[in-house]
């Protein structure tokens, strides 16, 4: 049975040229090349004060040409309005000879769109395009968090394949957004996250459990990948709490932890999700920290296996595979102990389960 593992090991630290104690800016530049099986994205969203929701990503490559060398780049904005409309598009392509993938930082320009920054401040610009524009500023509030301070998961024998995410979990937003015919001035909070991964990810995971939660006081991020059968069904969860006041990453799990459910069967996906998850996070020094997640409304069901043709659904069988998605709105829970003082702060959250494996008892669902 292959391996998965988090790279956290001082030699891997010494593979990648990371430093575990500074998160550099080149970290957020390109990480990946442009041969087959690659993928890459700088990823944003933003919640803001009028009630209007954005999301846009920049790839070099699209994820339709995967298996394909070279970069083939592409952008995607949505925009959805105070009054629930959507506008944009997920996919526009853009020649690679019009686009540019700094690697000393985040400096990515997709045909005449872009995006810079260097963890602390982020210009983002999206020419109009399918009836919208972008001209926002993300400020952050929090320190940069990578997961056992590399933010990589490697599967394989050999580490041969990566999977990744180093984020900024919390932004103060300004600046305008271009929808419907009129451009708002919108001010708000946001999220950052880069990511580059060389393997599929229904072949990589059984499922994940990806949100963050803002409460008064303090930031949390959750991103609980399950392995996939021929992996181990290895659960390797990132997890950290960061201080709103300092901005300080306070906490991240060392893979301690013990993990609970509460079940529910989806009946279009036709598999059990959880209503309720329970966390305990206990670090060898003592530190623990308990999250708890409990969803009060399904937001989005993606059927992807019982409402495909019969075509796809038999490629599916074949890999043994049953791919569905839930994004749900939810009540998040942090409880830990501070200078000897119990606390326990609340907040709303939106978090995604994506779940692509079959149905198995030893998959930490």
């Amino acid at each position: 049975m292959a391996k998965a593992r988090l790279m956290d090991q001082p030699a891997d630290f010494e593979k990648l040229g990371i430093d575990p104690n500074k998160v550099q800016n080149w970290e957020d530049g390109r990480r990946d090349t442009d041969t087959p099986g690659t993928s890459e994205v700088w990823y944003f969203d933003a919640i803001l004060d009028d009630g209007s929701k954005a999301v846009f990503y920049f790839h070099p490559k699209s994820p339709y040409k995967l298996q394909e060398a070279g970069d083939h780049p592409d952008i995607g904005i949505l925009i959805t309005s105070p009054e629930g409309e959507t506008y944009g598009q997920q996919i526009i392509d853009y020649p690679a000879e019009e686009s540019y993938f700094g690697k000393e930082k985040c400096d990515v320009k997709v045909g005449p769109h872009s995006v810079v920054g260097d963890f602390k401040e982020y210009e983002i610009h999206i020419d109009p395009v399918a009836d919208v524009a972008v001209d926002l500023h993300f400020h952050a509030l929090v320190k940069p968090f990578r997961q056992g301070n590399t933010g990589i998961i490697t599967l394989g024998d050999n580490d041969e394949y990566h999977y990744t995410d180093l984020s900024v979990v919390k932004n103060q937003v300004t600046g305008t957004l271009t929808y419907n015919g009129e451009t708002h001035e919108v001010t708000g909070s946001g999220y950052h996250d880069h990511q580059w991964v060389n393997i599929s990810p229904i072949v990589a995971w059984h499922h994940w459990l990806w949100g963050h939660l803002y409460t008064e006081n303090y930031t949390v991020l959750i991103y609980d990948f399950v392995a996939s059968k021929q992996f181990g069904f290895k659960q390797i969860p990132f997890f950290g709490v960061m201080d709103n006041k300092t901005g300080e990453v306070i906490f991240q799990t060392d893979g301690n932890f013990t993990h609970e459910t509460e079940l529910t069967l989806q009946p279009e996906i036709k598999k059990h999700f959880p209503k309720t998850s329970k966390y305990t996070f206990a670090n060898a020094d003592g530190e623990t920290v308990t999250f708890t997640t409990e969803w009060q409304q399904e937001l989005e069901v993606r059927n992807m296996y019982w409402g495909a043709t019969d075509e796809v659904r038999a490629q599916y069988d074949k890999m043994g595979i049953q791919p569905g998605y839930m994004r749900y709105f939810a009540k998040g829970t942090l409880s830990f102990e501070k200078d000897g003082q119990q606390v326990t702060e609340t907040g709303d959250m939106i978090y995604e389960y994506n779940y692509g494996g079959k149905e198995d008892p030893e998959a930490h669902v």
